[in-house]
């Protein structure tokens, strides 16, 4: 073979091994821009407390990596818009990981809406579902600077630690019926005062969270909550 023969066989599977790459990634949310889903929170008695309805609004490809660019709106139990924020999900390298900034969505946080906020935030990685049960992640953690406009600032701090791939699952919602890798984790969080809870996520590629249930440190649930919508 000559070399320039060779060269193009090189070039050949180069490619081949960078679109392997590019579409090794599942992500855990929904692919397509535009797409909508909802999760609503429940009480442990299984009262709707309220939901957050998502939006991709934008999914940007370059080179080994995609950007999923999240929009959030949390709802009150009566449906009246109460926050909303936004965070970015990537694939690189066939690796998923979500920034922390989504916790900025959850209710705890409405009370500080109109406030300026300075936010620092780690990654957290979900696992592809051929990931080992028992195989441990990596940690995670939301700094938040909240400007109350007086000289009194408060800070939040969200830590998740001891994360691990606990199961493998289906699960089904009214929004359907999914294959999830099951993920457990405890979280610290600190506004004003701490509070630390357990946790456990259902996650489905190509959709993300299907549902999660939070629990006290005597192991009863405190609440859960569940993907009700997705268009």
């Amino acid at each position: 073979m000559d070399m320039k023969n060779v060269m193009i066989l090189l070039c050949c599977l180069f490619i081949g091994v960078y679109t392997i790459a590019q579409t090794n990634c599942k992500p855990y949310i929904t692919i397509d821009k535009g797409s909508k889903w909802e999760i609503t929170n429940y009480s442990k008695k299984g009262k709707a407390m309220g939901k957050i309805a998502y939006k991709l609004i934008e999914k940007e490809e370059e080179g080994n990596t995609t950007i999923f660019k999240v929009k959030a709106i949390s709802y009150d139990e009566k449906g009246k818009e109460i926050f909303d924020s936004s965070y970015d999900a990537k694939c690189i390298d066939g690796v998923f990981t979500i920034d922390m900034a989504y916790k900025i969505s959850e209710p705890s946080m409405q009370a500080y809406q109109n406030m300026e906020m300075d936010i620092d935030a780690t990654t957290i990685t979900i696992p592809s579902m051929g990931e080992s049960v028992g195989k441990e992640l990596d940690d995670g953690s939301l700094k938040v600077g909240i400007d109350t406009g007086s000289p009194l600032k408060i800070n939040m701090t969200i830590d998740i630690t001891d994360r691990k791939v606990e199961a493998k699952e289906q699960r089904t919602t009214t929004a359907g019926t999914f294959d999830c890798i099951v993920l457990s984790q405890k979280t610290s969080t600190k506004l004003l005062m701490k509070m630390e809870v357990d946790s456990k996520e259902w996650y489905a590629e190509n959709i993300g969270l299907v549902r999660s249930e939070t629990y006290n440190k005597k192991g009863k649930l405190i609440g859960y909550s569940e993907l009700t919508k997705l268009e």
